[in-house]
C-alpha cells in the first residue's frame, strides 16, 4: 500500500492517535508489477501496487488477498515476507496527517481472473517494471520497484544479444560474457560457470531430482587452482527452493 482508502468511521486514519497497520501486494508476472491508482489520500492520483489497512482479527496474509481482490478484482496467494516499513506524512503546521506501518508481501496470482479498478482506485494494470519508473509514482512504490529492478534480471534467448567464451589475454581461466539488448553485460568467471553448468547437468540428468541451491562458500583448505570461493551444493528440500524461486518467477 502506498496511499490509502479515505477514512472510514472505525478508524481515524488522518491524524490517527497511533499508528496503523496496512498490506501491500507485490504481485509479478513475466516481468510486470500490478499497479493501481491511487484515488484517494494519501498517494491521490499516484500510482502504487494494491493494499490497504488491516482489519481486527485479520491476519496480514488474509488482508493482503483481501486488498488485492477489491482493487484489482483478482485472487492471489502471498508466498513472502519483502518489506516493513513506514509512512509518515506531516502537514504544513508540522503536525502528523498520516502514519502507517506498512507490511509488504510478494505475490504470485492464483488463477486467470481479468483485473478490474475496485472503489479504491481509478485504474489498475500491469507495468513492465523497465517502464513502471516513468510513471508517477508513491514515493514507496518507486523505491520497492528500485529494489526489484536490481534483484531481478529475467534472461531470455530474445534479450541476448551474443555470448563469448575465452580466456583473456595472459588469463588461463575462462570467462563467460553475455551481452545483453540493454546494454548490460553479464561476466561470469570459470569457476562460477562450472559450479552452474554442474547444477544444471545434475538436474537434466537425474531423473527424479526437481531442484536444488547452490551457495557461495569461502574455502578455507582448498587445493591449487581453485578459487577461494565455490558454489557448494547445500542441504535444502527440494519444495523450499521451489518456493524461493516462485517469489519471483511465479509464471515462469
Amino acid at each position: 500500500m502506498r496511499g490509502v482508502p479515505h477514512m472510514t468511521a472505525e478508524i481515524r486514519r488522518e491524524y490517527p492517535e497511533f499508528p496503523i497497520v496496512g498490506v501491500g501486494g507485490v504481485v509479478l508476472r513475466d516481468n510486470m508489477i500490478l499497479l493501481v491508482k491511487r484515488r484517494n489520500p494519501p498517494g491521490k492520483g499516484l500510482w502504487a501496487i494494491p493494499g490497504g489497512i488491516l482489519r481486527l482479527g485479520e491476519t496480514l496474509m488474509e488482508a493482503v488477498k483481501r486488498e488485492v481482490r477489491e482493487e484489482c478484482g483478482i485472487r492471489v496467494e502471498p508466498i513472502s515476507l519483502m518489506k516493513v516499513f513506514d509512512v509518515i506524512e506531516r502537514d504544513e503546521k508540522g503536525k502528523i496527517r498520516f502514519h502507517y506501518v506498512i507490511v509488504d508481501y510478494l505475490c504470485k496470482v492464483d488463477g486467470e481472473e481479468d483485473i478490474r479498478p475496485g472503489d479504491d482506485v481509478e485504474e489498475v494494470k500491469w507495468v513492465l517494471l523497465d517502464e513502471a519508473l516513468n510513471l508517477s509514482l508513491t514515493e514507496g512504490t518507486r523505491s520497492l520497484i528500485e529494489d526489484l529492478r536490481r534483484r531481478l534480471l529475467v534472461v531470455r534467448n530474445s534479450d541476448i544479444e551474443k555470448v563469448l567464451f575465452g580466456a583473456p589475454r595472459g588469463h588461463k581461466h575462462l570467462r563467460g560474457l553475455i551481452f545483453l539488448r540493454n546494454g548490460i553485460v553479464l561476466v561470469f568467471q570459470q569457476a562460477a560457470l562450472e559450479n552452474i553448468a554442474r547444477g544444471v547437468i545434475s538436474l537434466i540428468t537425474h531423473p527424479k531430482r526437481k531442484a536444488l541451491s547452490l551457495r557461495s562458500v569461502r574455502l578455507e583448505d582448498r587445493k591449487e587452482g581453485y578459487a577461494e570461493y565455490q558454489l557448494i551444493e547445500e542441504d535444502v528440500a527440494e519444495e523450499d527452493i521451489i518456493k524461493e524461486i516462485t517469489l519471483l518467477l511465479s509464471d515462469k
